[in-house]
């Protein structure tokens, strides 16, 4: 059986004879495959063992919800008022030379909307690269969306009927922690994951222990949801970490001017009693790229979509504190000469998100399990900056809720 060995060294791993060894060392994880007996003598010297799934519906993405072609990327971005946001300076913040990285299904770069975007790739399945699933092209369509410039990092953990496992996710995670550490050029700032399994309430779950590895080295990681609301206490795994930004689905209502929670979209508590998701972003009826042709598009809905309009976003947010700090040096806990962003995610979900989210009228304001603290509104978060929108907020949203602004300490240009 195959299993993950924390609290372990690889000699340890190999004196009891495993066999198939692969270390994510900078997770600390090792992955082997053992006997009962063997699983036992490591237990014996206080190493943690647990079986991991061999089957490849351990990690997946978001059970698919179907969709209409209602809505392009580029619309939903100027509805989330982001277009504004991101011409805050010039040139724009269009996350020109930020990398992200897409922990999916692979990307077919050679796609339209893509071509000259991908940067790096790696495939850990044994189906080929590419992406036979048409999951992981539409991703990064919607991110590029965002951020046009970045530059787009192809993981593909999950094969050819969407499948992985938690093993396949910890080895690209930890490709991604030591290009980090390496200094590589393309080592990722935010990583996508359109994908998660159930929740166990265990926060050693390996999955969580990478996520935190990536987190601890400031590395910003956005997950989905899940797709499996309206029922409580649905959010997957690794989405139910703490500071990993749990991303759920909103529908926009053109009619009301508004939105509501895509009743698919997974809502908390977690096991462990956690408000999820952090935040709403728009997930329903989407017309994104498809890997079926390089001009192919499709129709989707699902957390899976709303995941990297927030990803794309940190990406631009990145973008902003360092066009700032090369000029004046003037924000708080940046450090330019070092290379290091000291403004973390945890910063964002427990000090900012809330004075630069909205809720549809008659939703309590605060954090909740449906709606998160709302979704982040490009009008609302120039105004906590201090910048006046160009564009009218009641023309956007009219039934909707600001919730309370706070003072931000970063003043972008």
């Amino acid at each position: 059986m195959r299993y993950a060995i924390t609290g372990a060294t690889i000699d340890q791993v190999r004196n009891v004879g495993a066999v198939d060894i692969k270390e994510a060392r900078s997770t600390g994880i090792i992955f082997a495959t053992l006997t009962e007996e063997q699983v036992g003598r490591l237990k014996s010297q206080g190493c943690t063992v647990t079986k991991i799934g061999e089957v490849k519906t351990a990690v997946m993405p978001p059970a698919p919800v179907a969709g209409m072609p209602t809505y392009t990327p580029e619309q939903l971005v100027q509805i989330a008022g982001l277009e504004d946001l991101r011409n805050i300076s010039h040139p724009p913040l269009y996350g020109e030379g930020f990398n992200l990285a897409i922990v999916d299904t692979g990307i077919r770069s050679t796609h339209e909307k893509i071509n000259g975007h991908v940067v790096y790739s790696k495939n850990y399945t044994s189906d080929p690269a590419g992406d036979g699933f048409d999951h992981g092209t539409g991703v990064a369509s919607i991110a590029l969306a965002v951020a046009p410039e970045c530059n787009l990092l192809d993981f593909k953990v999950l094969n050819n009927k969407g499948q992985g496992t938690e093993e396949e996710v910890v080895l690209a995670l930890d490709d991604i922690i030591s290009m980090h550490d390496v200094g590589s050029e393309f080592a990722p700032h935010v990583i996508n994951l359109s994908l998660g399994s159930l929740d166990d309430g265990n926060p050693n779950n390996i999955l969580r222990i990478a996520c935190r590895a990536a987190l601890q080295r400031n590395i910003w990681v956005f997950a989905a949801a899940g797709n499996s609301g309206p029922a409580p206490g649905t959010i997957t795994s690794p989405a139910c970490e703490r500071y990993v930004g749990a991303v759920g689905s909103a529908k926009y209502l053109p009619n009301q001017k508004t939105f509501v929670v895509s009743n698919f979209s997974s809502r908390g508590p977690t096991l462990e009693g956690l408000i999820k998701p952090d935040a709403l972003l728009f997930g329903e009826d989407i017309d994104m790229a498809s890997s079926s042709s390089d001009t192919a598009t499709t129709a989707k809905s699902g957390t899976s979509f709303s995941t990297p309009f927030a990803s794309a976003m940190a990406l631009t947010f990145l973008e902003g504190l360092q066009r700032r700090a090369e000029l004046t040096q003037e924000i708080p806990g940046v450090y330019p000469e070092l290379g290091i962003w000291y403004f973390t995610l945890a910063d964002i979900i427990d000090r900012y998100l809330a004075g630069v989210s909205i809720k549809p009228q008659g939703v309590p304001a605060g954090k909740d399990n449906e709606y998160g603290y709302g979704l982040p509104f490009g009008p609302l978060i120039l105004q906590t900056l201090g910048v006046k929108p160009a564009i009218d907020l009641s023309a956007m949203f009219t039934g909707m809720m600001a919730v309370m602004m706070m003072g931000m300490v970063v003043k972008m240009i």
